[in-house]
């Protein structure tokens, strides 16, 4: 699966951010939150999810959006299931190692 990716590094931090290419720049809401997905944060390269998924381990924040790329982070173990917001349907997901 390809991916859009967006790394961000800031002072100690490392922020990995992928999210599915058809989401990008689009906006969902509900009654509890509002899922932005804007180029400046998720704007970034195309890339295969596995090279996505490598680069885990440096990061101190993860922020996955879209069904398949959170539903791939569940089965490997990265994310739990009780942990995905769902906004109109769009799974979004961060990962802490800090």
């Amino acid at each position: 699966m390809q991916v859009v990716l967006n790394v961000i590094r800031a002072d100690s931090n490392v922020l990995v951010n992928v999210c599915q290419k058809d989401l990008l720049g689009k906006e969902f809401r509900d009654e509890r939150a509002i899922l932005t997905i804007n180029h400046e944060f998720y704007g970034g390269e195309e890339v295969d999810l596995e090279y996505a998924f490598s680069l885990f381990d440096e990061a101190t924040v993860v922020s996955l959006v879209g069904n398949g790329v959170v539903d791939e982070a569940i089965r490997r173990g990265y994310v739990h299931k009780n942990g995905v917001l769902e906004v109109q349907g769009v799974k979004f997901a961060q990962i802490y190692n800090l």
